[in-house]
């Protein structure tokens, strides 16, 4: 009897709960209130907090006589970070480091960068979570998206995007589990074959499952699907396929 390999498993609502040694990595543009609450709560939990380009403003935008924060890392090719807040954060010691080249988005530079401090401090991190703001623009969600299929050639650990109301990451090539609770069971699900064509496509666990099936764009893609009530989804996959979930966050 055939056996499928060891599972990569997921735990998004450890995720959403700050339940995971995390890297925090904020974004470009204002984030939706949600997003603000989530950087906020898991500011003290994450290991290690990066400011790309204008992430470097939203994040001095966030702090107040209370609080403010400091991230280790501020990078990007700055078109976007004012000179006063990249002042301000080398005034208190933070790394800010000018990647200029323009054949890679800053999202995908700064995770050279985040690699590269993670195994100098040889910090146990077990995702890294960028924080967006999604909606305004197609081409910086393209972008984004385009940066996950990078990643694992770039960082060790699993990049997912966290958006006010989706979590989204890359399916590598093998079977995944992805274990939902009890939260999340009326949340939408989408499987989007971006980067290339799957040739084979299994999943257990959703209302519309797939059955070694073929996805690409211009044919099958799995949007508006759900969850059957399982508590575990499993995906087994031939090629790199984009998971985007609908999840809730905190407003206060």
């Amino acid at each position: 009897m055939y056996e499928l390999p060891e599972p990569m498993e997921w735990f998004p609502q450890h995720v959403i709960c700050g339940g995971e040694s995390i890297v925090l990595l904020i974004l470009n543009q204002p984030l939706q209130k949600e997003c603000e609450v989530f950087v906020k709560k898991n500011w003290n939990s994450a290991l290690f907090h990066v400011a790309v380009d204008g992430g470097a403003n939203v994040l001095k935008e966030l702090s107040d006589d209370e609080k403010n924060f400091m991230p280790e890392l501020v990078c990007g090719d700055f078109d976007s970070a004012t000179p006063e807040v990249l002042n301000f954060y080398r005034s208190k010691g933070v790394a800010v480091i000018h990647t200029p080249d323009q054949d890679e988005t800053d999202f995908t530079k700064s995770l050279r960068l985040t690699e590269k401090y993670i195994k100098d401090s040889n910090l146990e991190v077990s995702s890294l979570i960028a924080v967006v703001r999604n909606g305004d623009r197609l081409d910086h969600i393209l972008g984004n998206l385009n940066t996950l299929y990078q990643a694992a050639d770039i960082i060790s650990v699993p990049v997912l995007i966290l958006g006010n109301n989706s979590l989204t990451w890359l399916l590598s090539v093998g079977y995944h589990k992805i274990h939902i609770s009890e939260e999340m069971m009326d949340s939408h699900v989408g499987l989007i074959p971006l980067g290339s064509e799957c040739n084979k496509v299994t999943t257990t666990g959703l209302k519309w499952n797939l059955n070694n099936d073929k996805m690409a764009f211009g044919g099958l893609i799995s949007s508006c699907n759900m969850f059957d009530g399982s508590s575990v989804v499993t995906v087994t996959t031939d090629t790199p396929l984009i998971w985007t979930m609908e999840v809730t966050l905190d407003k206060n």
